[in-house]
This record gives C-alpha cells, structure tokens and sequence, in this order.
C-alpha cells in the first residue's frame, strides 16, 4: 500500500505528537503504517523504535534499530539507543560495544545536544564496565601463582590489557631497524661499561663547572640551518631554554671543547658509541633551564639507545618515555630507546645539566652495526646526479 505525500506528512505528524503526550501505542502503530507504506527513512525508523520504547515493546525496538543500522551504521542516535536495550537486557558486552561505536562517531564532530546526556551515560557505562572488569581479572590472576615470567612485563601487559598504560611504539624519523624488542628504558645492570663511567661522575662534573666559569658558549639545542626551510620544532627554535655545549658533533670531536674535558673524554673512550657517518657520534652537555619544558617527540632511529649522565639536578626534573617517568639522579645513568615518544621537564627554578650521548643497541651484531653505519654514510654523502 502507498501513501500519498499529503497522507503520509499527516501520519508523521499525528505519530509525532503522539510520542510528545506519551503514547507509546499509538505512536508505534502509526509510524509502523508509515513503513509498510513504504516510507522507511531512517528517522521515521528511528521514531519508531522510540515509540517501541515507550510502548514496552522491546523486540519491535530492537528490529526497528537493526533494519535502522544496517542502512545506516553510523547513525549516532540508533547506536546509543541500541547500547541501551542491551544494556536492559543484560548483555554488557554487546552494549559496551554500541556504545564504543557511538562515542567513536561522536568524536568526529559535534553531537546534537540532545543525546549529549546518551553520550555521558554511554561514557559512565563503559567505565563502569572496565573498573568491573579489571576487580574480575585480578581476581582471576591471585588463583595462581606465575613463575619464570619477567613481573614488569607481565605486570605492564595486565595494565595495557585493562586500559591503565598507554601503549607508545617505537616511531623513528628516518629509519626503523625491525624486530627489536619495544623497551622504553635500559637498566643499568645490563651493561659493564655503566659502573666505570658513573664512577667518572664528579671529574666530569668538575670539568663542566671548570667550562661554565670560563664563559662555555651553550646554544640552543635546536639551530636554524642555512641551507633548509625553517623548521620549528614545537616551538623551541632558537630557544635558549634548551640548549647544548658539544664534545662530539656530527661525528667528529669539537677539539676546542673536548680538549678541555680529557678525564670526561677518557671515560667515553669504553662505551659502544655509534658511529654513523656524518652524524653520531654524538656527544653534549644538555641544559634544561628553569620552567624548561621539551616537548613529546621521537627521535630518528631506534638501533640507538640515548644515555643521560645526570650532573646538576634539581629536584623536580623529570623526563618521560612512552608510559614510564623517572628522575634524573647525579651519577646515575638513564639508558632509553628515544624512537619511543619522550619528553623532558625542569620545573624547579634550577638549572639541570646531563652529559648525553647515544650507543648502539646491545642486540645488534657488529655486521648490523657496520650495515647501519653503511646506509647513513650513503644519505650523508648523496647529491643529485649531474645532467646528462
């Protein structure tokens, strides 16, 4: 049976002003003539699963909303209101689901204001689903006893599983060296070389007070260079906040700064540092001043590790890498795979200075290492080919 437009628009409105004076019956016969008549839109769809609703009549909601969702999967209000008859029939899994859609569909711009209160529910639901959730797998894991499993590992995964950790990979600007593990942080016990180096501590210290009092020329840690476009890394362009005094710089030593720090380069002399053409090793003091604030970034590869020597550090100085932050300590290594976003803060109202360079990453053979070394010399040294 078809409708005339006059007969049709007359249905809808009586439908609709039924469903505003609480007729739940009434409305859901009506707009149910309206779709055997042919006129399933999805909002006289959506119409008539609210009038089910009021009726009681949970079923026909239900198959209003799905033949609604199959033209239409995104529609934000069928969404919501399909959550919510899962959620009254008990199936928690399933509306957390729906729910999950509608608020990933609300994210992309901005939702009518009348199923903003839908949305804060849907948002209270899911919550409420992943406290409950993580009490259930607690308990589930105090049944049993885990041995021979790294605890940080397992303890991590637990906490990515549950929502409470983000999970950051290794993102590297130029050049991602695969199958390595995603480690944020190194320990220092890993390594034999950290006991000797630590041990230089205040020779390297007083070395660096010695330059400071002799007028040491930091610049900015991030430079402007003459030859390519302007780049302004979050802001910190020629920003004295940040700024380094180099030892080793573009893989050569800077002669006048590394002659007046022997013992700090002596100490240097037994770490594995990279050596990758024009650019590693690198080597510099690195000046945080007060309030400074380095923003989340990552760096260009990840078959190096970042060391942070910490030589004058206030309290309240700390930096991030991926979802673990620590502090920096004086004389206490921070080993890190910077291909992982980190970032750095002093909030002291103190100057904090580390001694910072790179290593390689202990699994890679000496065949990676020379490989590695090979392609960076090959960017370095490439130009375009001359005309013919």
């Amino acid at each position: 049976m078809s409708l005339d437009l006059a007969t049709a628009k007359d249905l809808a409105q009586k439908g609709m002003a039924a469903l505003r004076q609480g007729e739940g019956a009434k409305a859901q016969s009506l707009f149910a003539e309206l779709i055997a008549a042919g006129q399933a839109d999805p909002m006289t769809r959506l119409m008539l699963a609210r009038a089910c609703r009021l009726s009681g009549d949970s079923e026909a909601e239900e198959q209003a909303l799905d033949q609604l969702l199959a033209a239409e999967p995104n529609n934000l209000a069928a969404l919501l209101m399909r959550g919510e008859s899962y959620a009254r029939s008990g199936d928690a899994r399933a509306a957390s689901s729906f729910y999950q859609t509608a608020l990933g569909v609300a994210a992309k711009g901005a939702p009518p204001p009348e199923l903003v209160p839908s949305l804060q529910a849907a948002q209270a639901f899911i919550r409420a689903r992943g406290e409950d959730f993580k009490a259930y797998l607690q308990q589930a894991l105090d049944q049993h006893t885990f041995s021979g499993i790294g605890e940080d590992r397992f303890k991590h995964a637990v906490e990515m599983l549950s929502g409470e950790r983000q999970i950051y990979p290794q993102a590297p600007s130029v050049l991602y060296y695969p199958y390595l593990a995603q480690r944020q942080f190194f320990e220092c016990e890993e390594f034999d070389w950290v006991q000797a180096i630590e041990a230089e501590t205040p020779a390297i210290k007083t070395e660096l007070v010695s330059l400071i009092e002799q007028g040491a020329d930091f610049q900015p840690y991030v430079e402007a260079e003459a030859d390519r476009p302007v780049r302004d890394f979050h802001g910190m362009l020629s920003d004295p906040s940040w700024s380094a005094l180099y030892l080793w710089r573009h893989g050569k030593p800077v002669e006048e700064n590394a002659a007046r720090c022997p013992r700090t380069m002596k100490a240097l002399s037994q770490v594995p540092m990279t050596y990758m053409g024009a650019r590693t090793p690198s080597v510099l003091f690195s000046l945080l001043r007060p309030g400074a604030h380095i923003p989340p970034h990552s760096g260009m590869l990840n078959s190096r590790l970042i060391c942070h020597l910490p030589l004058v550090v206030p309290p309240g100085c700390w930096l991030r890498v991926g979802n673990e932050t620590r502090s920096w300590e004086e004389g206490k290594l921070l080993i890190f795979d910077d291909s992982i976003e980190h970032e750095a803060r002093n909030t002291s109202g103190e100057t904090r200075i580390i001694l910072l360079f790179d290593i390689w990453r202990p699994e890679l053979t000496e065949a990676e290492r020379e490989g590695i070394s090979t392609i960076f010399s090959a960017i370095d040294q490439f130009v375009d080919l001359p005309e013919g």
